[in-house]
């Protein structure tokens, strides 16, 4: 972007100024690149590439358990709304918070036993793409 600035403000330039910059920039000694540049170069790419799927699997965590979390307080919220829930059910006796722990506790072994699942895949389908392309 300030390529292209730079580039049509230099061709509106008139020509007196045009010719200061080349004259300045004939005098600038040309450098040259190291010969690991691109090497280093390439692995400043990946590890920001690594970086930002890192981000993004922990972005997509956070959102998989704010949906869970939103889905059966909602679930929770219409049935009492409604009052559905008017059938004997034969659920343990629990007081009030271990209940709820219980339940909690269940919706996290699924969501890390997703969770480890989407790892596996993930790495499964790099894998393989891996092996199309050799």
């Amino acid at each position: 972007m300030k390529i292209l600035y730079l580039c049509k403000k230099y061709l509106t330039m008139n020509p007196i100024e045009q010719d200061i910059l080349k004259s300045l920039f004939n005098q600038v000694p040309e450098e040259v690149l190291p010969p690991t540049f691109q090497s280093e170069m390439m692995q400043k790419i990946r590890k920001e590439a690594i970086r930002i799927a890192k981000r993004n699997k922990c972005i997509q965590l956070l959102a998989l358990i704010a949906a869970t979390i939103v889905t059966v307080c909602l679930a929770v919220a219409s049935l009492i709304y409604l009052g559905i829930p008017q059938t004997i059910i034969e659920i343990p006796q629990f007081s009030f918070p271990p209940y709820y722990l219980y339940f909690g506790f269940l919706v996290l072994i699924l969501l890390v036993a997703d969770h480890l699942f989407r790892q596996y895949y993930d790495k499964k389908t790099v894998r393989d793409a891996n092996q199309h392309y050799s």
